[in-house]
């Protein structure tokens, strides 16, 4: 770490520096040492507490009922001061005049906006919502799914590996996207000429301040377009599925029933959105920057090539690759009353935000946490999140990791960086969005 280093509120948040340098490892580990529990008022984002520290993190999120999801789940950027709010609401209500159901949910959306998702849950509503597919994600479905992702990922393989010969690519883009998107576009019973929907809108709704994943460049209500796009198409599956169900997952939220209902408009296409989005988006940012790190520490990718077939040290392997990359940057939670933390007080309607990728770098838990190493154990890290709010497809996101480098790793022949990884210029979901390679891979055996 630099010693001259000096701390900025606008370090620890702003997309423009996840861009150029990724997760902001040298201010959190300033935070750490100096002020574990910091307020900051970073440039165009409302206050909150900086959490730095595993511990901190562990005791608030298993709190759900004194730090509340709702109605602000992620630090963002706000959109509008407040005097031209009148005006920008206006034009989001012109932009979505042509989506007259979407206008209904804007008009009594309030600050929870127009996607409320486990995400955005809290207790009863968080647990019950949950309860509705979490039969799909135990682990025997999941075991079932092992034979269907291995065929996907042979298959891209396959076709990356083209005639043999030496080649270039994008990893990000032509390769690490496709496995998790094609197997949770199958779960919910999209149509592979779709795929490429899902992956657009994604791109826009995770990753909005990045230009190159924008809708319109510079645009911030974008991202209405994209939202009233989500709608439609979900709107449509939800109609096909109650009209003729089905055994995919669609099927599952589209007939779905919460205290006896079908769940309402809005929760009904937020749960199609959280499913399709974040069960993918994670997972190839987790395998882009797993490559990565293994390309940067050949020791590393020696180590696990001479072991690929030692089932526990690819698991161990996938776990360091999950904690070093850390794709969820961050979540944020709101203070339902007073409450004392490391001596400070986080008065009632404050906002705290969950750093990750410094929790997964805390020195008091990990042993030389800037070391990359795929025999780590224990490794408690939090890419997960802990407490109620826990991922719910943290078994498939492991489980493709494994499977996809269990595959990759033994038809390696030669493989290096062939540029500069570029990071996504995002501070929520953040990762690689470019990663070249040039390899040359074998036939699978």
């Amino acid at each position: 770490m630099n010693q001259s280093y000096q701390f900025h509120d606008d370090d620890v948040i702003a997309p423009e520096i996840y861009g150029r340098i990724g997760h902001p490892h040298q201010a959190f580990a300033w935070l750490r040492a100096n002020d574990p529990l910091r307020l900051v008022h970073p440039e165009g984002f409302r206050p909150f507490w900086v959490v730095t520290k595993h511990a901190d993190m562990v005791e608030i999120e298993k709190q759900p009922e004194v730090f509340a999801s709702e109605p602000r789940p992620i630090l963002g950027r706000e959109v509008t001061r407040p005097e031209m709010r009148a005006e920008i609401i206006a034009q989001i209500f012109q932009r979505l005049q042509d989506s007259p159901k979407l206008l209904e949910v804007l008009a009594t959306a309030g600050e929870g906006g127009l996607i409320r998702s486990l995400v955005q849950m809290d207790p009863p509503d968080h647990t019950k919502y949950r309860a509705l597919v979490q039969p799909w994600f135990k682990p025997s479905n999941i075991k079932r799914l092992d034979e269907r992702l291995t065929d996907i990922i042979h298959t891209i393989l396959d076709d990356m590996m083209g005639d043999g010969s030496v080649r270039e690519l994008d990893f990000v883009q032509d390769v690490a996207v496709w496995p998790p998107l094609k197997l949770i576009t199958e779960l919910l019973g999209v149509p592979e000429e779709d795929e490429w929907r899902i992956l657009k809108l994604t791109n826009e709704l995770f990753a909005g301040d990045d230009p190159e994943m924008k809708r319109v460049g510079e645009d911030p209500l974008s991202i209405f377009e994209t939202i009233k796009d989500l709608y439609a198409y979900f709107t449509r599956l939800t109609e096909e599925r109650r009209a003729s169900p089905t055994e995919d997952l669609a099927s599952y939220i589209a007939n779905g029933r919460i205290d006896g209902e079908y769940l309402p408009y809005k929760e009904l296409i937020s749960y199609y959105t959280i499913v399709a989005t974040a069960g993918h988006e994670t997972t190839r940012t987790a395998i882009s920057g797993g490559l990565h790190a293994l390309l940067t520490h050949p020791d590393q990718l020696e180590l696990l090539r001479d072991n690929i077939h030692d089932e526990e040290l690819v698991k161990l392997a996938v776990e360091e690759m999950i904690r070093w990359t850390t794709p969820v940057a961050q979540f944020s939670r709101t203070a339902m009353r007073d409450y004392q933390l490391r001596g400070r007080k986080i008065a009632k309607g404050d906002t705290v935000g969950l750093m990750y990728a410094s929790a997964n770098f805390d020195e008091e838990i990990f042993e030389n946490p800037f070391e990359f190493r795929i025999d780590r154990k224990p490794n408690r890290h939090l890419a997960f999140g802990t407490g109620p709010h826990q991922c719910l497809g943290l078994l498939l996101a492991r489980m493709e990791m494994r499977i996809f480098f269990a595959q990759f790793i033994p038809r390696i022949e030669q493989i290096e960086l062939a540029g500069t990884a570029e990071h996504l210029r995002a501070s929520f979901v953040h990762g690689f969005k470019h990663l070249p390679i040039r390899f040359r891979l074998k036939p699978a055996a």
